[in-house]
């Protein structure tokens, strides 16, 4: 997965070389060198652990205050919620008659309800390093407010009855079918155990392993070479599935708010990068994110909804939310 410095390194050539500039250290460049901020995946699982129970409390919080509603089936069938009218076919049976809507036209019209079959939807937390960074202590790690943001939609889900499965990165993991009173908490040790064993550079999770016709949650920063995502958006669409990412950014990772002559150091499979002072370089800068993001946007936009944008430096109500209104939306089907 491209991380941070693959966007730096299109900087570099439209950046001259500052007077006394020094050059990256050689120790930058080792492998298993980890940049400031970040944290290793051990070390990020054991401080969430000690806090699950918090967690939990905060997923289970989030999820009642978006409502306790069921998203939209759009489509007629066996429920108790009323969908639409429709004009009634011969032979229809008097009991399925609605007269009082009838008697206000010259035809008769049947009430329909909408479907409650529950929906099949498959959930998936983006471990890799990039996803252990932090510009600032004083924000959460990435993969922390992924954490979160997946737990919260599974609350959200399983409290309107649907079928929720935790996907795995590796094809030897099958998906967890998450069910019972006790599943979030299922779910949380699982994604603990995934963490903990994350390589630095997962790829995405397998599409064999997500069923036809179902909903895909993916929790992750978007950072992914353009052709992997699109490869694996196009294996959802021939299994009829309809993906949706949400996308969570730290905000240095916007506006690139750094001065002068300044190292960055990978944390996946680049190598360090020095950007030095530049009078243009966050307007260039702002010019590959953006353009990172209009790709980003089409492609998932073809793959069934646009990213759900969530900054790190934000509650994570409003993404929750946006993410309940795209459910609400349906999609393709």
């Amino acid at each position: 997965m491209a991380a941070f410095p693959s966007f730096l390194s299109r900087l570099i050539p439209n950046t001259a070389r500052a007077p006394g500039a020094s050059r990256p250290a050689p120790e930058a460049a080792q492998a298993g060198f980890l940049p400031r901020n970040a944290i290793t995946a051990t070390a990020l699982a054991d401080d969430l652990a000690g806090r699950l129970p918090a967690l939990l409390v905060a997923a289970e919080r989030l999820a009642r205050t978006v409502g306790q509603g069921s998203h939209a089936r759009r489509k007629a069938g066996q429920g108790d919620e009323f969908w639409q009218y429709r004009p009634a076919t011969q032979g229809e049976a008097a009991s399925a008659i609605d007269w009082r809507q009838s008697a206000r036209s010259d035809r008769a019209f049947v009430r329909e309800r909408e479907a409650q079959t529950p929906h099949t939807i498959c959930i998936w937390c983006d471990n890799s390093a990039s996803m252990r960074w932090h510009s600032d202590p004083a924000l959460p790690p990435k993969a922390e407010r992924a954490f979160l943001l997946a737990l919260a939609s599974a609350a959200m889900l399983l409290r309107q009855g649907e079928q929720i499965r935790l996907l795995a990165t590796s094809p030897a993991t099958p998906p967890l079918r998450l069910h019972g009173h006790r599943a979030l908490e299922q779910m949380a040790h699982a994604l603990l155990a995934a963490l903990r064993q994350a390589p630095d550079m997962p790829d995405l999770p397998p599409a064999a392993a997500i069923p036809a016709r179902s909903r895909v949650l993916l929790f992750g920063d978007g950072l992914y070479p353009p052709a992997q995502l699109q490869g694996f958006l196009r294996q959802l669409a021939t299994r009829q599935a309809v993906a949706t990412l949400v996308e969570t950014l730290d905000p240095a990772e916007t506006t690139l708010p750094y001065a002068g002559s300044t190292r960055f150091t990978g944390v996946e499979e680049d190598t360090g990068r020095l950007l030095y002072g530049s009078p243009t370089l966050q307007q260039d800068y702002a010019v590959i994110w953006q353009r990172h993001q209009a790709q980003l946007r089409t492609l998932c936009m073809a793959a069934g909804n646009p990213p759900v944008l969530h900054m790190t430096d934000q509650p994570p109500l409003a993404a929750l939310m946006a993410l309940h209104t795209l459910l609400a939306a349906g999609g393709r089907s």
